[in-house]
């Protein structure tokens, strides 16, 4: 089967660097395969015939023994991702219209969570989350770091890591190569 794995927390601000080399090579010695890595904020494709549950204790265990520390580790199958992109609860003339208030940043995000989260939709003044299974939609006309709903969001879940949909659109793309 064909997993994402989405580290949370690593290479940001300086802090839990992980060379992505050295992550691909820790995933091929593990005995997964077609392991490829998309930029530096820790995302990886790979192949395995494992269970989840199992996979998973493998990776945690050996990230940390390698790396020396633990971080969150969201995992999503190749299906798992292209319904997330199908399901996108936002229309067209959403998209454009906040595209329209800064066109320099990114407006549409994903938090990925490890576990399942109650269906809702929450907004605060120029922004808006769906809350879908174990993903959450976001979308704002500012720049995140600017958010009033994130720390609301990541309230819902201890396990959330987030992308914008650029690179959700790669991914998904390298999934399907």
């Amino acid at each position: 089967m064909r997993y994402l794995a989405f580290f949370r927390g690593i290479n940001v601000g300086g802090k839990n660097i992980v060379k992505m080399k050295e992550l691909r090579e820790l995933f091929t010695e593990l005995g997964f395969v077609n392991v490829r890595s998309y930029i530096q904020s820790g995302n990886l494709l790979f192949t395995s015939d494992k269970e989840l549950n199992e996979l998973s204790k493998l990776v945690t265990d050996a990230f940390v023994k390698k790396f020396g520390f633990s971080v969150p580790i969201i995992y999503r199958t190749k299906s798992e991702m292209l319904s997330m992109v199908q399901s996108l609860p936002f229309t067209v003339e959403e998209l454009a219209e906040v595209e329209s208030s800064d066109s320099q940043i990114a407006h549409l995000y994903v938090y990925f969570s490890g576990k399942e989260i109650a269906e809702q939709e929450l907004s605060y003044a120029g922004e808006r989350a769906v809350v879908r299974s174990k993903n959450i939609y976001y979308l704002t006309e500012k720049n995140i770091r600017l958010s009033k709903l994130t720390s609301q969001l990541n309230r819902l879940s201890d396990e959330l890591t987030a992308r914008n949909w650029k690179t959700i659109l790669k991914l998904v793309d390298l999934l399907n190569e």
